[in-house]
């Protein structure tokens, strides 16, 4: 019998077994910060009518901040020399670090602040905005640039995290359930969501830990003194790099299909299925079914798809193809949403709700890997036609955009609930605000989640069929990165 092959850095088991475990604190966070921030606000924080119109203010202004503060972030991460242990990896420690710390406290008010309108407002703002920064710093997708140039490595060292990422991601989808569960022991609702969060989230900011420890970045050229990157390098690299501006049109459109979905399921399923509208009181063991069998939507098709993209990449010669199939999917099940809302039967039968839900996200789930690797290689091109690093930089601009969609997504919702006058009871988890208005508050749920996601992928699937790199581009590219490289370790030896 042939002796296995023990494979080669970096698709060795450490290496790939720590990026599959450093941004375990990302999918976490990310999941209370697109699912449950909103949610966590308006009906367990107990913070009252404050609730909606905070969270919805508080949204847009940290975008507002990042605006500013993510390209500055990217610039002093691509203007770091790189050390001992790599340039990225100490920038992505100090993200675990303080995305952790804050998404803690973000979401465990003590009863004390809770009363005080003020002290709300500051607590609120204050971890919500070190989230912000915390998240910027996590830069994990130009630490994957640096360890090959490699598409079809690339596509498995993305996949693997993805799909190990969603397992972890699987008590959030069950996080309702959890805490009805652990609320029968307590008796309070806002103090059982502030135990299941830290419960969650301190862990897999342990693990993540240790998964960047276990991760050899790859090499850099490296940058003195007398090179810092300025800024009309950066005009230029992005003024040239058509790749890069005709991605982020279509990560612009796209990037809120999963968002739009994520952050108003949860509030759809339970005044639409699980709600006696007559006196506002949510059956609350019909809501923690319903809201598993969401879960279960919501996970399977992100495994199923993360598990085939590379096998499919591989087919199609690059991500191009696979990524344009994932948007075809989500205007189908978008434009399904919408019009069985118009026909009148999305209210009265769930399954219909999950049949339509689940090609969405079988599209959103297919997108992940092909638009990761369609990011990495615009790094590529600009450091092919420039000759420098400037990933983090453009990475900072995905992230703004992401983080911009994580937030306008809930204040999105957020806005509605404010039109819809949206109040409930922390304890008993009961409406007190307006019954008659929750048939349009449900409506408009289904043009956001449905309706808009249709719309925008259509837009996305329009611009990428302008997309420039060819398979023969992306080899040239690679050689000449791959020259620079080692010329730049030869000169420094």
């Amino acid at each position: 019998m042939a002796a296995k092959i023990k494979k080669q850095y970096p698709e060795d088991f450490k290496t790939v077994f720590g990026l599959s475990t450093m941004n375990w604190f990302e999918v976490s966070s990310g999941a209370f910060l697109t699912g449950l921030f909103m949610l966590y606000l308006t009906d367990y924080a107990g913070i009252g009518a404050l609730a909606a119109t905070l969270g919805t203010v508080l949204l847009i202004v940290g975008r507002i901040l990042d605006a500013v503060d993510d390209p500055l972030q990217g610039y002093i991460m691509d203007n770091a020399k790189p050390r001992k242990y790599g340039k990225y990896k100490y920038f992505i420690i100090l993200s675990i670090l303080i995305t952790t710390i804050s998404v803690s406290l973000l979401f465990s008010i003590p009863t004390a602040v809770a009363s005080n309108t003020v002290l709300v407002i500051i607590w609120v703002s204050l971890f919500y905005i070190l989230y912000d920064i915390g998240i910027s710093f996590f830069a994990e997708t130009p630490l994957k640039q640096s360890l090959t140039t490699d598409p079809v490595i690339r596509s498995k060292i993305t996949t693997w995290p993805r799909i190990i990422g969603t397992f972890v991601a699987i008590p959030m989808a069950f996080f309702i359930p959890m805490l009805t569960g652990i609320n029968t022991n307590i008796g309070n609702m806002h103090k059982s969501f502030s135990i299941l969060t830290l419960a969650y989230i301190i862990p897999a900011g342990l693990i993540s830990l240790l998964g960047i420890i276990l991760v050899k970045e790859g090499k850099h050229l490296e940058i003195e003194k007398h090179e810092k990157i300025t800024l009309k390098e950066i005009v230029h690299m992005f003024k040239i790099n058509k790749p890069w501006i005709l991605s982020t049109l279509v990560a612009v459109f796209n990037g809120f299909v999963w968002t739009l979905v994520f952050a108003t399921t949860t509030y759809y399923i339970k005044w639409a299925y699980c709600t006696d509208l007559t006196t506002g009181v949510v059956d609350s063991a019909k809501f923690g079914s319903l809201t598993m069998v969401l879960g279960i939507f919501q996970l399977l098709p992100t495994i199923l798809m993360a598990a085939i993209s590379p096998w499919l990449v591989k087919i199609f010669k690059g991500p191009l193809k696979v990524y344009m199939l994932s948007m075809v999917l989500q205007i189908i099940g978008g434009a399904g949403l919408f019009i069985s809302m118009l026909l009148g039967v999305l209210g009265t039968t769930p399954a219909i709700f999950f049949a339509f839900l689940a090609i969405i996200l079988l599209g959103a789930g297919l997108s992940f890997v092909p638009g990761t690797l369609i990011g990495i290689e615009c790094m590529d091109y600009g450091m092919y036609k420039t000759g420098r690093e400037m990933h983090a930089i453009v990475h900072s601009v995905g992230r703004f955009i992401g983080k911009a969609q994580t937030a306008l997504s809930p204040a999105l919702i957020g806005g509605i609930m404010i039109a819809t006058g949206y109040q409930v009871d922390s304890v008993t988890d009961t409406f007190t605000g307006d019954l008659s208005a929750i048939p349009n508050m449900l409506r408009a749920f289904i043009i956001v989640c449905g309706l808009l996601p249709a719309i925008f992928s259509l837009i996305a699937l329009v611009i990428l069929r302008f997309y420039p790199i060819t398979n023969e581009l992306r080899t040239e590219m690679n050689e000449a990165i791959n020259k620079m490289k080692e010329e730049k370790a030869a000169q420094t030896e």
